[in-house]
Protein backbone atom coordinates (compact mmCIF):
# COMPACT_ATOMS: atom_id res chain seq x y z
CA UNK A 1 0.00 0.00 0.00
CA UNK A 2 2.83 2.33 0.84
CA UNK A 3 4.49 1.77 -2.53
CA UNK A 4 1.20 2.30 -4.44
CA UNK A 5 0.51 5.51 -2.60
CA UNK A 6 4.01 6.70 -3.34
CA UNK A 7 3.58 6.06 -7.09
CA UNK A 8 0.20 7.81 -7.24
CA UNK A 9 1.59 10.76 -5.31
CA UNK A 10 4.50 11.07 -7.77
CA UNK A 11 2.16 10.94 -10.80
CA UNK A 12 -0.02 13.69 -9.39
CA UNK A 13 3.03 15.90 -8.87
CA UNK A 14 4.12 15.35 -12.48
CA UNK A 15 0.64 16.30 -13.75
CA UNK A 16 0.61 19.51 -11.72
CA UNK A 17 4.09 20.43 -12.97
CA UNK A 18 3.00 19.88 -16.61
CA UNK A 19 -0.04 22.07 -16.12
CA UNK A 20 2.09 24.89 -14.70
CA UNK A 21 4.48 24.71 -17.68
CA UNK A 22 1.63 24.77 -20.23
CA UNK A 23 -0.04 27.79 -18.58
CA UNK A 24 1.53 31.13 -19.76
CA UNK A 25 2.92 33.33 -17.09
CA UNK A 26 1.21 36.63 -16.34
CA UNK A 27 2.79 39.62 -18.14
CA UNK A 28 4.60 37.50 -20.74
CA UNK A 29 3.41 37.26 -24.34
CA UNK A 30 3.10 33.86 -25.98
CA UNK A 31 6.02 32.75 -28.05
CA UNK A 32 4.07 32.70 -31.32
CA UNK A 33 3.12 36.41 -30.92
CA UNK A 34 6.64 37.65 -30.26
CA UNK A 35 8.02 40.12 -32.81
CA UNK A 36 10.20 38.45 -35.47
CA UNK A 37 13.03 40.95 -35.00
CA UNK A 38 13.23 40.23 -31.26
CA UNK A 39 13.29 36.51 -31.99
CA UNK A 40 16.13 36.98 -34.50
CA UNK A 41 18.06 39.20 -32.10
CA UNK A 42 17.77 36.75 -29.25
CA UNK A 43 15.79 39.18 -27.08
CA UNK A 44 18.54 41.80 -27.04
CA UNK A 45 16.96 45.34 -27.32
CA UNK A 46 20.09 46.88 -28.86
CA UNK A 47 20.19 44.21 -31.54
CA UNK A 48 16.51 44.84 -32.29
CA UNK A 49 17.22 48.54 -32.86
CA UNK A 50 20.11 47.67 -35.19
CA UNK A 51 17.99 45.21 -37.20
CA UNK A 52 14.91 47.44 -37.55
CA UNK A 53 16.13 49.79 -40.39
CA UNK A 54 17.30 46.88 -42.50
CA UNK A 55 14.05 45.03 -41.91
CA UNK A 56 12.07 48.04 -43.08
CA UNK A 57 14.09 48.13 -46.29
CA UNK A 58 13.48 44.42 -46.76
CA UNK A 59 9.72 44.90 -46.46
CA UNK A 60 9.08 43.70 -42.91
CA UNK A 61 5.94 45.27 -41.38
CA UNK A 62 6.38 47.95 -38.77
CA UNK A 63 5.25 46.68 -35.31
CA UNK A 64 3.10 49.74 -34.69
CA UNK A 65 1.72 50.30 -38.20
CA UNK A 66 0.83 46.65 -38.93
CA UNK A 67 -2.05 46.40 -36.43
CA UNK A 68 -4.94 47.59 -38.58
CA UNK A 69 -4.06 51.26 -38.48
CA UNK A 70 -6.42 53.24 -40.69
CA UNK A 71 -5.00 55.19 -43.59
CA UNK A 72 -5.63 58.88 -43.69
CA UNK A 73 -7.66 60.12 -46.67
CA UNK A 74 -5.57 61.60 -49.48
CA UNK A 75 -5.48 65.34 -49.52
CA UNK A 76 -6.52 67.09 -52.73
CA UNK A 77 -3.69 68.34 -54.87
CA UNK A 78 -5.30 71.76 -55.34
CA UNK A 79 -7.04 73.35 -52.37
CA UNK A 80 -8.66 76.57 -53.50
CA UNK A 81 -11.73 78.24 -51.98
CA UNK A 82 -12.86 79.22 -55.47
CA UNK A 83 -12.67 75.63 -56.79
CA UNK A 84 -14.40 74.31 -53.67
CA UNK A 85 -17.28 76.75 -54.09
CA UNK A 86 -17.55 75.94 -57.77
CA UNK A 87 -17.78 72.24 -56.88
CA UNK A 88 -20.57 72.98 -54.38
CA UNK A 89 -22.71 74.82 -56.95
CA UNK A 90 -25.76 72.95 -58.24
CA UNK A 91 -27.43 75.06 -60.92
CA UNK A 92 -30.67 73.43 -62.01
CA UNK A 93 -29.99 70.44 -59.77
CA UNK A 94 -26.80 69.54 -61.64
CA UNK A 95 -23.84 68.64 -59.43
CA UNK A 96 -20.80 70.50 -60.74
CA UNK A 97 -18.23 68.63 -58.63
CA UNK A 98 -17.95 65.43 -60.74
CA UNK A 99 -18.24 67.44 -63.95
CA UNK A 100 -15.36 69.72 -62.93
CA UNK A 101 -13.25 66.69 -61.99
CA UNK A 102 -14.00 65.07 -65.36
CA UNK A 103 -13.18 68.32 -67.17
CA UNK A 104 -9.88 68.60 -65.29
CA UNK A 105 -8.97 65.01 -66.19
CA UNK A 106 -9.73 65.66 -69.86
CA UNK A 107 -7.69 68.87 -69.78
CA UNK A 108 -4.67 67.09 -68.27
CA UNK A 109 -5.01 64.30 -70.85
CA UNK A 110 -5.20 66.84 -73.68
CA UNK A 111 -2.13 68.68 -72.42
CA UNK A 112 -0.21 65.40 -72.21
CA UNK A 113 -1.21 64.32 -75.72
CA UNK A 114 -0.53 67.77 -77.19
CA UNK A 115 2.80 68.36 -75.46
CA UNK A 116 4.87 67.62 -78.57
CA UNK A 117 2.62 69.82 -80.70
CA UNK A 118 2.97 72.69 -78.24
CA UNK A 119 6.75 72.28 -78.21
CA UNK A 120 6.81 72.32 -82.02
CA UNK A 121 4.64 75.45 -82.14
CA UNK A 122 6.84 77.23 -79.61
CA UNK A 123 9.96 76.27 -81.57
CA UNK A 124 8.45 77.53 -84.83
CA UNK A 125 7.44 80.83 -83.24
CA UNK A 126 10.94 81.27 -81.81
CA UNK A 127 12.54 80.62 -85.20
CA UNK A 128 10.17 83.06 -86.92
CA UNK A 129 10.99 85.70 -84.34
CA UNK A 130 14.74 85.22 -84.74
CA UNK A 131 14.54 85.35 -88.56
CA UNK A 132 12.36 88.47 -88.44
CA UNK A 133 14.74 90.22 -86.08
CA UNK A 134 17.73 89.38 -88.27
CA UNK A 135 15.93 90.64 -91.36
CA UNK A 136 14.89 93.84 -89.62
CA UNK A 137 18.45 94.39 -88.42
CA UNK A 138 19.94 94.17 -91.92
CA UNK A 139 17.16 96.34 -93.38
CA UNK A 140 17.79 99.07 -90.83
CA UNK A 141 21.56 98.74 -91.09
CA UNK A 142 21.63 100.40 -94.55
CA UNK A 143 18.13 101.78 -95.21
CA UNK A 144 19.12 104.02 -98.14
CA UNK A 145 20.88 101.20 -99.98
CA UNK A 146 17.86 98.95 -99.43
CA UNK A 147 15.52 101.61 -100.82
CA UNK A 148 17.74 102.23 -103.85
CA UNK A 149 17.64 98.50 -104.61
CA UNK A 150 13.85 98.27 -104.30
CA UNK A 151 12.81 101.55 -106.01
CA UNK A 152 13.38 100.46 -109.67
CA UNK A 153 10.81 97.67 -109.25
CA UNK A 154 7.98 99.96 -108.07
CA UNK A 155 5.67 100.63 -111.08
CA UNK A 156 5.01 104.29 -110.22
CA UNK A 157 6.56 107.61 -111.19
CA UNK A 158 9.49 108.98 -109.21
CA UNK A 159 7.25 111.55 -107.50
CA UNK A 160 4.63 109.01 -106.44
CA UNK A 161 7.33 106.54 -105.45
CA UNK A 162 8.79 109.01 -102.97
CA UNK A 163 5.30 109.82 -101.74
CA UNK A 164 4.63 106.11 -101.25
CA UNK A 165 7.87 105.77 -99.31
CA UNK A 166 6.84 108.58 -96.96
CA UNK A 167 3.39 107.06 -96.50
CA UNK A 168 4.88 103.68 -95.63
CA UNK A 169 7.12 105.37 -93.07
CA UNK A 170 4.18 107.23 -91.50
CA UNK A 171 2.01 104.10 -91.38
CA UNK A 172 4.78 102.08 -89.73
CA UNK A 173 5.49 104.79 -87.16
CA UNK A 174 1.84 105.30 -86.26
CA UNK A 175 1.13 101.57 -85.99
CA UNK A 176 4.13 100.77 -83.81
CA UNK A 177 3.89 103.81 -81.53
CA UNK A 178 0.10 103.76 -81.29
CA UNK A 179 -0.12 100.04 -80.58
CA UNK A 180 2.83 99.97 -78.18
CA UNK A 181 1.77 103.04 -76.20
CA UNK A 182 -1.83 101.87 -75.93
CA UNK A 183 -0.78 98.38 -74.82
CA UNK A 184 1.62 99.76 -72.19
CA UNK A 185 -0.99 102.10 -70.68
CA UNK A 186 -3.71 99.44 -70.63
CA UNK A 187 -1.38 96.86 -69.08
CA UNK A 188 -0.34 99.27 -66.34
CA UNK A 189 -3.97 100.17 -65.57
CA UNK A 190 -5.15 96.55 -65.45
CA UNK A 191 -2.21 95.52 -63.24
CA UNK A 192 -2.98 98.41 -60.89
CA UNK A 193 -6.64 97.43 -60.80
CA UNK A 194 -5.80 93.80 -59.97
CA UNK A 195 -3.55 94.97 -57.15
CA UNK A 196 -6.20 97.31 -55.71
CA UNK A 197 -8.95 94.65 -55.61
CA UNK A 198 -6.60 92.05 -54.10
CA UNK A 199 -6.17 89.64 -57.02
CA UNK A 200 -2.82 87.77 -57.03
CA UNK A 201 -0.01 88.16 -59.59
CA UNK A 202 -1.00 91.68 -60.62
CA UNK A 203 2.29 92.34 -62.45
CA UNK A 204 1.98 89.13 -64.46
CA UNK A 205 -1.58 89.93 -65.56
CA UNK A 206 -0.48 93.44 -66.46
CA UNK A 207 2.10 91.99 -68.86
CA UNK A 208 -0.51 89.61 -70.29
CA UNK A 209 -2.79 92.60 -70.86
CA UNK A 210 -0.02 94.34 -72.82
CA UNK A 211 0.10 91.36 -75.19
CA UNK A 212 -3.68 91.13 -75.64
CA UNK A 213 -4.04 94.92 -75.92
CA UNK A 214 -2.49 94.74 -79.39
CA UNK A 215 -6.02 93.75 -80.42
CA UNK A 216 -8.03 96.99 -80.30
CA UNK A 217 -11.45 97.25 -78.60
CA UNK A 218 -11.51 93.66 -77.21
CA UNK A 219 -7.90 93.06 -76.14
CA UNK A 220 -7.80 94.25 -72.52
CA UNK A 221 -11.30 92.92 -71.79
CA UNK A 222 -9.99 89.38 -72.25
CA UNK A 223 -8.02 89.86 -69.00
CA UNK A 224 -10.03 92.11 -66.67
CA UNK A 225 -13.33 90.39 -67.64
CA UNK A 226 -12.35 86.96 -66.23
CA UNK A 227 -10.83 88.76 -63.21
CA UNK A 228 -14.19 90.38 -62.42
CA UNK A 229 -15.96 87.02 -62.83
CA UNK A 230 -13.46 85.36 -60.45
CA UNK A 231 -14.15 88.04 -57.83
CA UNK A 232 -17.89 87.57 -58.25
CA UNK A 233 -17.61 83.79 -57.77
CA UNK A 234 -15.49 84.45 -54.69
CA UNK A 235 -18.46 86.33 -53.14
CA UNK A 236 -16.80 89.73 -53.52
CA UNK A 237 -19.35 91.68 -55.56
CA UNK A 238 -18.08 95.18 -54.74
CA UNK A 239 -14.47 94.60 -55.97
CA UNK A 240 -15.87 92.79 -59.02
CA UNK A 241 -18.12 95.76 -59.83
CA UNK A 242 -15.26 98.23 -59.34
CA UNK A 243 -12.92 96.21 -61.57
CA UNK A 244 -15.53 95.91 -64.33
CA UNK A 245 -16.35 99.62 -64.07
CA UNK A 246 -12.67 100.56 -64.31
CA UNK A 247 -12.16 98.21 -67.25
CA UNK A 248 -15.08 99.65 -69.19
CA UNK A 249 -14.74 103.30 -68.20
CA UNK A 250 -10.97 103.80 -67.98
CA UNK A 251 -9.06 100.97 -69.67
CA UNK A 252 -11.50 100.69 -72.57
CA UNK A 253 -11.43 104.42 -73.31
CA UNK A 254 -7.64 104.38 -73.67
CA UNK A 255 -8.22 102.52 -76.94
CA UNK A 256 -10.49 105.29 -78.17
CA UNK A 257 -8.24 108.18 -77.10
CA UNK A 258 -4.55 107.24 -77.38
CA UNK A 259 -4.65 105.06 -80.50
CA UNK A 260 -6.68 107.45 -82.73
CA UNK A 261 -4.63 110.39 -81.47
CA UNK A 262 -1.37 108.73 -82.51
CA UNK A 263 -2.80 107.52 -85.82
CA UNK A 264 -4.03 111.01 -86.70
CA UNK A 265 -0.63 112.41 -85.75
CA UNK A 266 1.32 110.38 -88.34
CA UNK A 267 -1.13 108.56 -90.63
CA UNK A 268 -4.89 108.53 -91.03
CA UNK A 269 -5.58 104.86 -90.24
CA UNK A 270 -8.87 103.58 -88.88
CA UNK A 271 -8.63 101.33 -85.77
CA UNK A 272 -10.75 98.73 -87.56
CA UNK A 273 -7.90 98.23 -90.03
CA UNK A 274 -5.63 97.38 -87.11
CA UNK A 275 -8.14 94.88 -85.68
CA UNK A 276 -8.78 93.09 -88.99
CA UNK A 277 -5.07 93.07 -89.85
CA UNK A 278 -4.11 91.56 -86.49
CA UNK A 279 -6.76 88.82 -86.72
CA UNK A 280 -5.78 88.01 -90.30
CA UNK A 281 -2.03 88.07 -89.65
CA UNK A 282 -1.92 85.57 -86.77
CA UNK A 283 -2.76 82.45 -88.91
CA UNK A 284 0.00 83.35 -91.39
CA UNK A 285 2.76 84.83 -89.21
CA UNK A 286 1.98 83.52 -85.71
CA UNK A 287 2.25 85.96 -82.84
CA UNK A 288 4.24 88.34 -85.07
CA UNK A 289 1.09 88.68 -87.15
CA UNK A 290 -0.33 90.96 -84.45
CA UNK A 291 2.08 93.61 -85.78
CA UNK A 292 2.78 92.44 -89.33
CA UNK A 293 -0.92 92.00 -90.15
CA UNK A 294 -1.96 95.64 -89.51
CA UNK A 295 1.14 96.91 -91.33
CA UNK A 296 0.51 94.68 -94.36
CA UNK A 297 -3.14 95.70 -94.57
CA UNK A 298 -2.26 99.38 -94.24
CA UNK A 299 0.39 99.02 -96.97
CA UNK A 300 -2.18 97.36 -99.21
CA UNK A 301 -4.61 100.27 -98.88
CA UNK A 302 -1.80 102.75 -99.53
CA UNK A 303 -0.88 100.88 -102.71
CA UNK A 304 -4.51 100.99 -103.85
CA UNK A 305 -4.61 104.76 -103.29
CA UNK A 306 -1.35 105.27 -105.14
CA UNK A 307 -2.50 103.10 -108.06
CA UNK A 308 -5.68 105.16 -108.36
CA UNK A 309 -3.70 108.43 -108.33
CA UNK A 310 -1.19 107.12 -110.88
CA UNK A 311 -3.40 105.39 -113.44
CA UNK A 312 -7.07 106.27 -112.85
CA UNK A 313 -6.96 110.05 -112.37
Amino acid sequence: MSSGSTVSHGLSRLQRAGRRRARPRAGRRPHHRAHPLRHRAGGNPRAVRRLRPGARLAGAPHPRKSRGQRRRPARPLVRSPLLRRLAELKPGGVDLGPRLADLGAKLVSWIGSSAFGLIGTATRLALNLVISLFGLFYLLLRPQATWDAVRPYIPFSARNTEKLRQRFRDVTTSTLIGTGLTAAIQGALVGLGFWLVGLPNAVFWGVVTMVFAILPVVGSGMVWGPGAIALLLDHRPLPAFLLALGGLGIVGNVDYIIRPMVFRRWADIHPLVTLIGALAGVPFFGILGLLIGPLALSYFFELIKMYREEYLT
